[in-house]
């Protein structure tokens, strides 16, 4: 091996770099997919603070324009994380740390993507996962989330060495 080779490693990735990333993620889902439909938003959902905002949801959960436009841009940021994962094994913001998904085989399959991003399904009882997913990260050994276990995926770091 000559001086200037690297040697790569597949690491356990870390809870605070899974984060940041998820974090990018969601900025960049809101800019570009949720962005164009700011207008549309707006007269649907009063521009609320956040505890209003869930009440006024709440409230008016069988107001089906409300209800389009959330299963809608579920639908999308569920297909952002889908695609991205099963071309690149990364997201946007898994790019920025070096954050690859990893499955027991060869490819990821479609079944595990979508069973990784259930959580961001705002419905019952799928919004449980919010509560369990970093609950359960917290407490096993690779820190996968309760999804990501179901799926049979784990987030690992890229080193070079």
């Amino acid at each position: 091996m000559s001086p200037s080779a690297k040697k790569v490693i597949f690491a356990q990735a870390s809870i605070l770099k899974r984060a940041a990333a998820f974090a990018i993620d969601l900025l960049v889902v809101n800019m570009a997919v949720l962005f164009p439909f700011d207008s549309v938003l707006e007269k649907a959902i009063p521009n609320y603070s956040l505890s209003e905002t869930f009440d006024f949801l709440r409230s008016n959960a069988g107001n089906a324009s409300i209800t389009t436009i959330i299963i809608f841009a579920s639908l999308i940021t569920i297909l952002y994380f889908v695609l991205f994962e099963k071309k690149l094994r990364q997201t946007p913001g898994k790019m920025v740390f070096k954050l690859y998904v990893e499955g027991q085989g060869k490819d990821l399959k479609y079944w595990q993507l979508f069973v990784r991003s259930m959580f961001l399904i705002p419905l019952f009882p799928f919004a449980l996962l919010w509560i369990i997913d970093p609950i359960v990260m917290l407490f096993t050994k690779e820190n996968q989330r309760l999804s990501e276990i179901l799926s049979r995926t784990k987030v690992v770091e890229k080193y070079e060495v």
